[in-house]
């Protein structure tokens, strides 16, 4: 299995990704291969004191069963780009469908922000920036909140349909 696991700035440029494989030695998931890239040179301080070597791992061994036993699609979820180990551990409780409250409390918050939403909601939520982007795409689909003129921030929010 490749995990790639990528932060882009605000400007959606890569800043840096880790690719990593984690294959199946000996009946138990191994670290076989990874590769960083970054947008600028790698500051050796800042990979010393902020990157977790055992990610992957955790991801194979912690997060990808946790995502199974909630069913969810591993290959459709967005993965935390920080906050490891803990952000391996997946919380029962996360519902296998963004709810529509969810998407609200999401759109309430992005209204509030205006630019630099994504970041902000990214850094609180501990997931990445294309996550919180991609709800507030869902919420505009399920029309919670109001369409806006393209690269525009804003809109109005709605209250979720009952039913």
């Amino acid at each position: 299995m490749v995990i790639d696991v990528l932060e882009n700035d605000a400007n959606g440029v890569t800043r840096w990704s880790v690719e990593a494989t984690v294959d199946c030695i000996d009946g138990q998931p191994a670290l076989v291969a990874l590769h960083l890239r970054a947008g600028s040179p790698i500051n050796p301080d800042h990979m010393q004191r902020d990157f977790r070597w055992a990610t992957p791992l955790d991801i194979v061994t912690v997060t990808i069963p946790a995502l199974l036993e909630v069913g969810i699609d591993p290959f459709r979820y967005h993965y935390p780009v920080r906050g490891f180990p803990d952000a391996a551990q997946i919380e029962r409780t996360t519902p296998t469908r963004l709810s529509d409250e969810f998407l609200t409390e999401i759109a309430n918050r992005y209204v509030m922000l205006g630019r630099g939403y994504a970041k902000t909601i990214a850094v609180q939520r501990n997931v990445s920036t294309r996550t919180v982007v991609s709800w507030v795409e869902k919420a505009r689909e399920r029309g919670i909140l109001t369409a806006t003129r393209p690269g525009a921030v804003g809109g109005a929010v709605r209250s979720p349909r009952r039913g």
